[in-house]
């Protein structure tokens, strides 16, 4: 198997990241958002979207990969005002750096 192959394999071996947001529940269960892993490709998007800026970067991160359990997104763009504006810093950057980072080798070792 090419190298290619092997890194391509990896990559569909992934699994969509579950993302507990317990800041933005409400009764006793704890708000869960799912995320696809996040290819090159997108990344550049999102910091094209972002011009640059680390900040607008994550409210851009939540609006295209932030998904419902049925794999629908949960945001659109009408919504990037409100999570620039009107949500907390510290959830939203959490959040979003969970969405952008690369599973640890722990997670790996779980499947």
């Amino acid at each position: 198997m090419k190298l290619i192959d092997k890194a391509k394999a990896h990559f569909d071996s992934l699994e969509i990241k579950e993302i507990l947001i317990p800041e933005w529940s409400e009764g006793d269960e704890v708000l869960k958002i799912y995320a696809k892993p996040l290819t090159l490709s997108e990344m550049s998007k999102l910091q094209k979207y972002a011009k640059d800026d680390d900040v607008a970067l994550m409210a851009y991160c939540l609006l295209y990969k932030a998904l419902d359990s049925d794999g629908e997104k949960v945001f659109d763009l009408s919504d990037k005002h409100t999570l620039m504006n009107g949500v907390d810093k510290d959830v939203l950057a959490r959040v979003a750096t969970e969405i952008m980072s690369a599973p640890t080798v722990e997670e790996q070792a779980k499947k």
